[in-house]
């Protein structure tokens, strides 16, 4: 007779092992993807500190070892949506700049950041990268249809982590850039630039610096020179330093700075001045992001005539670090190509720039 009693007895242990289990494992899931998630942060933003503060179902909250700014945490939140999770993602005050920094307590070294503190910047004609552009060049003294193609990249040796105070990273950067007349029989080259410099780069939330000591060296291209008649060939080959200020929002930036150049053949006046704006929507189609970028730049050389790009297209980003822009390209002053920097120039073209 004590039958029914026993079964309620067991029937609500059963519900209890069971409730029990489930909890568990929900649990379990949540540390899982939290030690996920945090992984693929500390690979992907090494020196930002990045944790995950809470993780509820679709929700996590993200906390930083120092404050961001609103395009690095856009590129935060693009890293989180690929992982295969719909996250919705907030932040940890934390990361909020408005707060007043606490006092930095200890330095951290972390040896072989992947990604630059400083942007890349997009519509710099003399920007380390790999790329790929057709341009359909005019002098005043012909018209010609040219192939321009980079092959350089950013390599950062340490970064240093200050807490709120910020972050500071040094690195090297190294390029060559070459013209080639695709309306020869040959497909003249016409010019190279080899480009090395060693940036030294600071960031604190939206702001960022970079101060660069560089050299580079020009060169005519030997087709070019011997179907040629009355160029002089230029040993044109200066150092410098350029530093430049940079401050981001979700969708814009811009940036500014001047340069002087401490050794040169021949000798050039030294002083140069340096600006320009970037505009990027994410998704703007599907999984692309649009892409406006404008580079400005003024030299004491030259008078201070202004020489301005302009670039706008389309961006895809892959679930690496890679990406891929296709952007429209317009450029009007002095030409860009070291051996004819006293020559103006304008161009328009379509070029292929890959991010690694």
């Amino acid at each position: 007779m004590f039958a029914p009693r026993s079964s309620a007895r067991h029937l609500a242990l059963a519900a209890l092992l069971i409730g029990a289990s489930v909890v568990s494992g929900r649990a379990g899931a949540d540390e899982f993807m939290r030690g996920y998630l945090e992984g693929l942060l500390d690979s992907r933003f090494p020196g930002l500190e990045l944790s995950v503060r809470a993780l509820d179902q679709q929700r996590v909250v993200v906390a930083a070892g120092t404050c961001l700014g609103d395009s690095q945490k856009r590129d935060v939140e693009r890293v989180l949506a690929q992982s295969g999770e719909e996250l919705s993602v907030s932040w940890d005050p934390v990361a909020d700049c408005k707060r007043a920094p606490a006092p930095a307590t200890e330095v951290e070294f972390h040896a072989l950041p992947e990604r630059e503190l400083f942007a890349p910047l997009l519509a710099d004609p003399r920007q380390p990268r790999f790329s790929l552009s057709y341009q359909r060049y005019n002098t005043p003294s012909e018209t010609f249809s040219a192939a321009s193609v980079a092959l350089g990249e950013y390599f950062g040796f340490a970064s240093g982590f200050l807490g709120q105070t910020g972050a500071s990273q040094f690195g090297i950067q190294a390029g060559v850039f070459a013209l080639f007349n695709l309306d020869a029989d040959s497909m003249d080259l016409i010019n190279a630039d080899y480009w090395i410099g060693f940036p030294l780069s600071y960031r604190r939330g939206p702001y960022s610096y970079v101060l660069s000591l560089y050299h580079q060296s020009s060169h005519l291209g030997d087709e070019f020179i011997l179907g040629s008649t009355g160029i002089g060939r230029v040993n044109l080959s200066y150092e410098g330093l350029e530093l430049l200020l940079s401050h981001e929002w979700r969708r814009l930036r811009v940036y500014g700075g001047g340069g002087y150049i401490l050794n040169s053949e021949p000798d050039l006046a030294p002083w140069s001045a340096h600006a320009g704006a970037e505009y990027v929507r994410p998704r703007a189609a599907g999984r692309l992001d649009f892409v406006l970028a404008t580079d400005v730049r003024f030299s004491e050389e030259l008078d201070w005539a202004r020489s301005r790009s302009i670039q706008a297209g389309f961006e895809l980003h892959g679930t690496t670090q890679r990406s891929v822009r296709l952007m429209l390209e317009y450029f009007r002053g002095h030409s860009p190509n070291g051996q004819f920097y006293n020559e103006k120039l304008r161009y328009v073209g379509l070029g292929l720039y890959f991010g690694f």
